[in-house]
Order: structure tokens, then sequence, then C-alpha cells
């Protein structure tokens, strides 16, 4: 399949395009946390076979297509390094038959890395893209990068301003915004950022109320685990805490919302970090005062402290 950024004569092609660029939460401190801990070699196994997984849902979308086995320009590319990831598709006319592609195929990529234990953040935009095997140029990259950087923050995929613009426009179409499938695959934060519901996209088209495939049901138990657990291990950084009692809060409005499944949320309490005393965070054993199983301070006696005198 040809390059779609470029012309049958090898031109470069600047294109309207909807954009998206990916990256995994955390992951240049996981790998710092590797070295430190002596793990590099399994974190590195862990990584690779988790991308390896995630790129074949990249990539099934242009193999599968239609138009693979013809001189038609392929349906989209993509741009790997490390846990960074771009998508370029090049819209015909109105976008939308390229949008549901996009929003599909970037649900699977945040669903496959979750199952090994990666949360992704990116940005979605729509805007003028040229992509090859050595460059990525165009507004529509700046745009994306610029969502994922200042509007994601939380492990969500967001549209910035300009894909949300083009969206509005989609929902027109519908007499009631309820028919339209944006409604199934896209979601509202209560900062008006608009992002992929991920977890929606391995079932889509099943119907409220039909039977949940095992496998999914066992995935979603791993992903309340998962947030379980990352809640604990983050208990003491806020700013990474914050982080994963987002994806905690989405997942239980998934659970009642959309799968019926309330058994599966996590307990409210586990969302929140309410003010404690200081006798519920620090303890003390001997001369040494604890928190989190950490020595913090020490008993010093009072001869210990040098005498601050006014100066002649």
């Amino acid at each position: 399949m040809r390059n779609p950024y470029q012309t049958r004569k090898g031109d470069a092609w600047l294109r309207p395009s909807w954009v998206v660029f990916l990256d995994i939460l955390g992951f240049v401190a996981s790998a710092r946390q590797a070295v430190e801990s002596g793990t590099q070699e399994t974190h590195l196994q862990r990584l690779r076979s988790a991308l390896g997984e995630a790129k074949k849902e990249l990539l099934e979308g242009i193999e599968n297509s239609w138009e693979s086995n013809l001189d038609f320009p392929a349906p989209y590319i993509i741009k790997v390094f490390t846990d960074n990831v771009v998508l370029g598709f090049p819209v015909r006319d109105d976008g939308e038959s390229e949008f549901g592609r996009m929003i599909s195929i970037v649900g699977r990529y945040q669903y496959t890395l979750l199952k090994h234990g990666f949360f992704v953040r990116g940005g979605i935009a729509f805007g003028d893209l040229y992509m090859d095997d050595d460059l990525v140029y165009g507004n529509g990259l700046l745009d994306a990068y610029a969502a994922e950087a200042t509007l994601a923050r939380d492990p969500r995929v967001v549209l910035g301003p300009s894909a949300m613009s083009e969206v509005h426009t989609h929902l027109a179409w519908y007499a009631k915004v309820a028919i339209a499938p944006h409604n199934e695959h896209l979601l509202v934060d209560s900062d008006s950022q608009m992002f992929v519901n991920y977890l929606a996209i391995p079932i889509d088209g099943l119907q409220r109320g039909e039977q949940l495939p095992a496998d999914y049901l066992d995935q979603l138990k791993e992903h309340r685990a998962l947030i379980l657990s990352r809640l604990e291990e983050f208990s003491s950084a806020p700013t990474l805490w914050s982080k994963y009692a987002w994806v905690g809060t989405y997942h239980n409005l998934f659970c009642t919302e959309f799968v019926s499944e309330p058994d599966l949320q996590i307990d409210p309490q586990n969302l929140s970090q309410p003010a404690r005393r200081l006798d519920e965070v620090y303890t003390r054993e001997g001369k040494d005062i604890y928190r989190d199983g950490k020595v913090v301070g020490s008993f010093k006696s009072m001869f210990e402290y040098k005498v601050q005198s006014e100066p002649e």
C-alpha cells in the first residue's frame, strides 16, 4: 500500500487529518526505578511484550483494510518510538468514518497496554499533516502534542479544541445526540475535556443488559485490581496518586453506566484522601519516628543543639 501523504509521483502531500499523539504514563520514572532496583531486564521484557501486542492492534486496521492488496493509499500511518506513538488518519471528506476507525484503534491500544499494567495518556487533534519514514510535520501534530502535554493530565486520551470542533459538527448530523456513535465512544470529564471511553471499545456493539464475554469481565476485574495497586503504591505521592484516583472514578462510572456491574466498583473511600491526624500517619519506635515504614526523624537531646547568641 502507498503512503497516503505522498502523491503517486512521490511528492509530499500535506493533508487534513486526524492526528493522535500517545505515550505511556510514567514511563521514564518506571524505567529509572527499574535501573535502581536492578530489574531492568524484567522491565524491558514486560515493556517489549506489551508494546509488541499493542502494535499489532495498530497495524491490524491497515492489514485488514480492503485496500491492502491494491495500489491504494493506506488508511492511516503509524510512527513509533519506544513509548511514543503518532498516528495520522488523512480524511477524504467529512472525516467521520476516519474518526470512527481512529477511536476504535486508539481505544484498543489503551486497553491492550492496560492488560500489561501500562496506562496511556494522549491527545487527538484535527489539522494538516505530512508523514513518511523520516518526518512528521504539520499543525495537526503540534496540536495533538499540545493536547497530550497540557490537557490530558491523567491517564486519558483527550480531544484538543480542533478535534472537538469537528466532533460538534458530526453531532449536528444526528436527530439526537444519544443516537450518535460518539455518545458511546467518548465522555466529557468534569474539567470539560472530551476523552476516549477506552473500556467501551472492546465490547462495541454489545447491547446494554447483554452478558459480557467472560474474558472481558476478567479484564475488568484486573483493571480494578491494577488501580487499587497503584493507589496504594503512590499513596505518599499526591501528584501521581490523583492520576490513579481519576482512573478509579472512570472505572466506577463505566461499571454503573455502561455494563451494569456495580459489584466491580472501587470503594469511593479509596478514591479520596481526607486530612488525617498526625498519630494516624506517624509512629514512634524507640528513638525513631516512622512514616510508611521509613524512619523520617530521630530523637535529639537538647545538649545536641548549639545555643544561638546575639552577635556583639
